[in-house]
């Protein structure tokens, strides 16, 4: 027959093996989960650009082939601009969303019309890591790049 003395519970070793064993989940969670984020938020971003485009090109059609200047902004999209060159024909919005205009990070996307080359106009985020360049999720998302690099 056993003889209970009182004390019950783990030792100190046991606890100790069962937070280190935590930990170690915890990790590998943590860090699984930061790479797949970093893909989910380029999705996002990605998403939110494709409705961009598509409210540009609109302006675009209602306007005479005519995008909104850099000055302009996307805000365009929102409402109908006040300087020049006002559009005449703006039937907008052209988005519903305003949380379009940012990437998946908060950082409002950046727009130039005109674009590098002989673009009318460039759409970029500049990633997870907000700056230039990058690799991975960090990596910059271009409209321009949109047949290469974009799902």
């Amino acid at each position: 027959m056993r003889r209970c003395n009182g004390r019950h519970g783990f030792t100190a070793s046991q606890t100790l093996t069962a937070v280190a064993i935590i930990a170690v989940f915890a990790l590998v969670v943590a860090f699984g989960f930061r790479g797949r984020s970093g893909q989910h938020g380029r999705q996002i971003t990605i998403a939110r650009m494709e409705v961009v485009i598509a409210g540009l090109e609109k302006y675009a059609i209602d306007n005479g082939a005519v995008f909104p200047t850099t000055e302009q902004g996307l805000n365009a999209l929102l409402e109908r601009p006040k300087h020049e060159p006002v559009p005449h024909r703006w039937r907008g919005p052209y988005i519903q969303d305003p949380q379009a205009l940012t990437d998946a990070w908060g950082v409002p996307l950046r727009y130039v019309s005109p674009g590098g080359d002989t673009r009318v106009y460039d759409l970029w985020s500049n990633g997870a890591d907000k700056a230039e360049g990058g690799e991975g999720a960090d990596a910059d998302i271009q409209s321009w790049k949109r047949s290469t690099m974009w799902p």
